[in-house]
């Protein structure tokens, strides 16, 4: 969610409460905005934490719900034709894919700014500071978009498409980290938040265009896979970071216990996962002999 302005006293490590965490009465965006919101994008962004704090459940309700629907799906498509949704996927990987590129365009200026001012990588996973509107709407957006893409598995059962582990785990696993770490206003979220959004912009519209049967060179599929893992392994290396910062060289870093041990399970489990998809479809196309043209 949102990162705030506080002064670094302010600045909690692992050690705190939750609910010092989810007291939001000290903490404000920026004033003067460095970046300035559309209209659409201010919102009470403090009511939104406190309710996501109070309804940290909600997500694993919503999980439940998705695993028994998905699974539940697939038993009745067994012995059904699969339906064809070419027209519908294509709007709804279009649509997700634009949704993606405008979140990146929004969030992208703040967390480089930050990242590129003076001791920046470490402002960027520990320190709240640079919290903007945009921010907040679009990291919000983020998270309510966990839901939606849930749909992704639906087309997928509808279709008759191999159902692979990595697909449902990643949707629900990422769903349920975003819900329940977003009202600690984490830093680092930034990474998750950015990261995301750039490899949709890319993904989406690739599926896009594969919906209405487009030819596209296997490359890109490539960089695609190759742009997942890196976001994993990004996402895992900051966080085993900040776990240094914290008790091995005792700095101040913005953390909870709740979020940094989820974003490890999340992160490491992706990690894991999204390597073996990367020797399945990246590093084993690679060696595959060529066969000679007529």
């Amino acid at each position: 969610m949102a990162t705030a302005a506080v002064k670094q006293s302010q600045i909690l490590n692992v050690s705190g409460d939750s609910s010092t965490y989810f007291d939001y009465s000290s903490v404000e965006l920026e004033d003067p905005p460095r970046f300035l919101p559309y209209d659409f994008e201010v919102y009470d962004w403090k009511e939104w934490c406190r309710y996501m704090s109070v309804k940290w459940h909600f997500c694993l309700i919503a999980g439940v719900i998705y695993i028994i629907t998905i699974f539940g799906l697939k038993a009745f498509m067994s012995t059904r034709k699969a339906l064809d949704l070419k027209r519908e996927l294509f709007l709804w990987n279009l649509t997700l894919g634009i949704f993606s590129i405008v979140g990146f365009i929004r969030t992208a200026p703040e967390f480089f700014f930050v990242l590129s001012s003076e001791n920046g990588f470490y402002k960027t996973i520990c320190e709240r500071s640079g919290g903007n509107m945009p921010l907040a709407f679009w990291s919000l957006a983020f998270i309510l978009s966990k839901y939606v893409e849930l749909g992704d598995t639906v087309f997928i059962v509808l279709r008759k498409r191999p159902l692979i582990f990595l697909q449902w785990y990643h949707h629900l696993m990422t769903m349920v980290m975003c819900w329940i770490s977003a009202p600690y206003l984490e830093p680092i979220s930034r990474y998750y938040v950015v990261m995301n959004y750039a490899v949709h912009s890319l993904m989406y519209p690739y599926f896009a265009l594969k919906a209405i049967n487009i030819q596209i060179p296997r490359f890109v599929s490539n960089v695609i896979t190759t742009c997942q893992l890196t976001q994993m392994i990004v996402g895992l290396f900051v966080n085993m970071y900040t776990v240094y910062l914290i008790n091995g060289a005792e700095a101040d870093c913005y953390r909870h216990q709740v979020s940094m041990r989820l974003s490890f399970v999340v992160y490491g489990s992706f990690t894991v996962l999204f390597g073996k998809l990367f020797n399945d479809v990246v590093a084993k196309s690679r060696t595959i002999p060529k066969t000679k043209s007529s």
